[in-house]
């Protein structure tokens, strides 16, 4: 089964690269290059400003069960993507340039967006055991770990 567009995240993912178009579309402020702290803050604001972006692109593909890997195969190729355009726009507006050092800020902030939101889904799918006693609530198996760690004590 492949992943569907949802529209309402859809809609969402557009209007926030439309908010990383106009970010990135105000030339560089001065106090940046005096002040190596600025230009070091405003480098690291990629990681999230891309997390988020591969966290609506995520979200924007129905989830197929059968594909988890290509949903966040495709957000993670969509979101770099947009990445790579954004340097590459940022060429053109007066006074920033194109940075390899930023878009591997962006790549890592989708990269960890990404892991941690599979983390989490995969947290969510895991059974959970319901027996009393050691191990309730955890995920299927765990109860048995630990009564048994607890028994050779």
């Amino acid at each position: 089964m492949r992943p569907r567009l949802e529209p309402r995240y859809s809609l969402l993912t557009l209007a926030y690269l439309l908010a990383i178009f106009l970010l990135s579309s105000v030339p560089d402020v001065p106090a940046s290059e005096s002040d190596p702290w600025v230009l070091f803050l405003f480098n690291l604001g990629h990681v999230p400003l891309f997390a988020g972006l591969a966290f609506c692109i995520l979200k924007s593909l129905s989830p197929a069960r059968s594909a988890a890997w290509a949903r966040y195969g495709l957000a993670f190729v969509a979101s770099g993507a947009c990445g790579a355009l954004d340097e590459w726009h940022q060429s053109f507006v007066p006074g920033r340039d194109c940075s390899m050092g930023d878009f591997l800020l962006d790549l890592a902030g989708i990269a960890a967006m990404l892991v941690l939101l599979r983390l989490h889904e995969r947290r969510r799918e895991a059974p959970v055991s319901h027996e009393p006693g050691l191990g309730a609530g955890f995920p299927t198996g765990w109860s048995s770990k630990i009564a048994h760690t607890v028994r050779k004590k």
